[in-house]
């Protein structure tokens, strides 16, 4: 039994240097040519070139993007960042408030002379449900 891969000799695999790539998004950023031409000109794939958008972080050459939406949707919009943002204040406020009780438990325990540890220990065994009689003879 031969079981052997076929493989294409006749592809052909292009790599660009850095310096073609840089002067690509040039050409593109100073209006010298547009994406179109850039494709047809250097014989570069769209997804290529997209791709040196992302990686040199030239987003600003990505076509822009229109939202148009009905008022109700720009309403809830808002109404959706505004609880976002006020529920991130809770959030920081709720971890301010665990932080200070961390704290003033471990001045409270210093106080005591009593470790941190022993009094987990304590608190863990008062909270740890007693075995009923119930089921044994």
């Amino acid at each position: 039994m031969d079981k052997r891969v076929k493989l294409k000799n006749n592809c052909t695999v292009r790599r660009y240097s850095k310096a073609l790539k840089l002067q690509v998004l040039s050409d593109l950023s100073n209006g010298k040519m547009n994406k179109s031409e850039v494709i047809s000109h250097y014989g570069v794939n769209p997804s290529t070139l997209y791709g040196w958008m992302r990686k040199f972080g030239r987003l600003d050459l990505y076509n822009p993007r229109v939202i148009i939406q009905m008022p109700e949707e720009q309403d809830k919009r808002k109404a959706l960042e505004q609880e976002l943002k006020e529920l991130k204040e809770a959030l920081v406020q709720t971890q301010l408030r665990a932080i200070r009780a961390e704290s003033d438990l471990e001045v409270a325990l210093e106080m005591l002379g009593t470790s941190k540890g022993v009094f987990k220990k304590k608190r863990d065994a008062s909270h740890s449900p007693k075995q009923s009689k119930k089921g044994k003879v």
